[in-house]
């Protein structure tokens, strides 16, 4: 027997246990259902914040800080397609730096992530409020969030597969809601006149506001990063990823900037004379659920039954 080596040494190494990992189950809907489910959602609370600060402005806004992203986007991708790993930015900045600079990323992360998810889930009672009123007040509407975040949950818990096909479901209602609001907008509601009038260069929004505007506009964005979370559950990670997330940017930047000229057309820039300001109804009436106040600004000739399914929604 060789020095340093046990009599069951050899019998261990022949009897290696195989490789666990994830199961590679998801394709291009899977991905872009989870990451436009985390982006696209925050359409809903992000258009009346953003509309406070940058007012006429706020659709160049959103453009601006979704080109940033897009970068980033592309940066997940490709880091993506090399290292089909789950863990996204923790994973990368593992491989590129070292353990600290991973753990620092990976909990940065999960604090962004524990942010949106406590956001959308408090908002999604305020448009569900439009039905049940109860839900806009306290405490009705911080129990029904929780309620949220408890049944996403549990889904997530079961497995990749059952939260997947939610996620399927709800991408395409809401992509399917969102397209009919913007149709129904640009024939409508879009004015150019209005638009244009509602920009008052340094003046509404001012400068330090507009920056201001920009900076809180970055939270419409988060989430597109979770395609690169699930790369290790994709099949064929190096052509699925970087698909997945070009088609979430597109289908993103593209509903951001509609959505807000449409709701900038219905409730434009105003002055306040009791607040000495300019003010937009998106960002201080509908402040909580602007996509109702583009609907409830819609004509009333509309079947009564489309104008509370789009604010619902």
């Amino acid at each position: 027997m060789r020095r340093g080596r046990l009599p069951g040494d050899r019998f261990i190494r022949r009897r290696r246990l195989p490789r666990v990992g994830l199961s590679r189950v998801l394709g291009v809907p899977g991905l872009f259902s989870s990451a436009y489910g985390n982006v696209g959602s925050s359409i809903y609370y992000a258009l009346g914040v953003t509309a406070l600060f940058a007012l006429g402005l706020t659709p160049a806004v959103f453009v601006f800080a979704g080109l940033l992203f897009g970068a980033t986007a592309l940066t997940y991708a490709e880091g993506s397609s090399a290292m089909p790993e789950a863990g996204g930015s923790s994973t990368f900045a593992r491989r590129g730096f070292n353990e600290l600079v991973s753990f620092i990323a990976g909990w940065a992360l999960m604090l962004d992530y524990i942010v949106t998810i406590a956001i959308s889930a408090f908002f999604v009672s305020n448009y569900l409020g439009v039905f049940l009123p109860v839900l806009k007040e306290w405490p009705a509407n911080s129990l029904f969030g929780i309620g949220v975040v408890t049944f996403l949950a549990a889904v997530n818990v079961i497995g990749v597969k059952e939260s997947t096909g939610i996620n399927v479901l709800l991408a395409v209602l809401d992509l399917a809601t969102q397209a009919l609001l913007v149709v129904l907008g640009l024939f409508l509601l879009l004015n150019i006149g209005t638009l244009i009038d509602n920009v008052h260069w340094g003046v509404a929004p001012t400068w330090s506001r507009l920056l201001f505007g920009i900076s809180i506009s970055m939270i419409a964005y988060t989430g597109i990063e979770t395609v690169s979370n699930q790369s290790e559950e994709t099949r064929n990670p190096g052509k699925n990823v970087p698909r997945s997330v070009g088609l979430v940017f597109v289908a993103v930047i593209v509903l951001y900037f509609f959505i807000s000229i449409i709701a900038l057309s219905a409730m434009p820039v105003v002055f306040d004379p009791e607040q000495q300001k300019y003010v937009s109804e998106v960002g201080t009436k509908y402040l909580s659920d602007p996509v109702v106040g583009i609907v409830r600004h819609l004509p009333d000739y509309l079947p009564d039954v489309i104008q509370p399914v789009l604010a619902g929604w």
